[in-house]
């Protein structure tokens, strides 16, 4: 079986996942009583949403020739992290299993941020500083974690977790933004000319053209490419 097929089985999959998880919550919600047990179904099936995103975002990345290892690592946090978060929410004894599940969940909330911020930025400088926002989120969520498996937060420890986690916030923030109003520069500038061939050319502009439009997008991997017909 080829990638190309194996992908669209993966995503016919999570689609029929996604419709049994629907239709297992309305049952749950509009079946009469709320029993404990639909009270953990929903929960599996939030963490189930939860990590199915992260998921699915890391497979965006991994798409990526550059960022594919951080996309797939991301994809096998997230499998690792619903693995914990169902095994605490059914049943498993002791506060151990709880706080494995939360590191777990906090981890990969820097996944995200790190995978996010290069999906939403282009330039490299811009995905540098998605870079540092996921690691700067790894170390808030490393001292957030002191706590939780120490039941000790210090004055001291608590300012530099908050510290840690406002730089993070901000790096996250700041790509977009910066993503944004480097394209209103570019916007004002005019056409930016991609490629040539006997003088021919491919073009990028925002303006209207009257020249001959490209109305197909490329699809996901592919990339565009003039070439002489023989």
């Amino acid at each position: 079986m080829t990638r190309q097929r194996l992908a669209r089985v993966f995503w016919l999959g999570a689609a029929a996942i996604l419709v049994v998880a629907a239709l297992i919550s309305l049952v749950a919600i509009l079946g009469g009583g709320f029993s404990e047990t639909d009270g953990r179904i929903l929960a599996t099936l939030g963490s189930l949403l939860y990590t199915g995103a992260a998921a699915l975002a890391g497979l965006a990345l991994a798409e990526r020739e550059k960022a594919r290892p951080l996309g797939l690592a991301l994809l096998g946090l997230s499998a690792v992290t619903f693995v914990l978060l169902a095994a605490a929410i059914w049943g498993a004894d002791g506060d151990t299993a709880w706080r494995l599940a939360l590191s777990g969940a906090l981890y990969l909330v820097a996944g995200l941020v790190a995978t996010t911020g290069l999906l939403l930025t282009t330039r490299p400088a811009l995905q540098r500083l998605a870079l540092v926002a996921g690691a700067l989120t790894v170390v808030a969520v490393s001292l957030t974690l002191v706590p939780i498996w120490q039941d000790d937060l210090g004055s001291t420890l608590g300012k530099v977790m908050g510290v840690a986690w406002i730089l993070a916030a901000l790096a996250y923030f700041l790509g977009p933004v910066l993503q944004r109003w480097s394209a209103v520069g570019e916007a004002e500038s005019g056409p930016r000319v991609l490629a040539s061939l006997d003088g021919v050319e491919l073009v990028a502009t925002r303006l209207p053209v009257e020249d001959v439009l490209v109305t197909k997008r490329p699809r996901s991997g592919e990339q565009l490419v003039l070439r002489r017909r023989t």
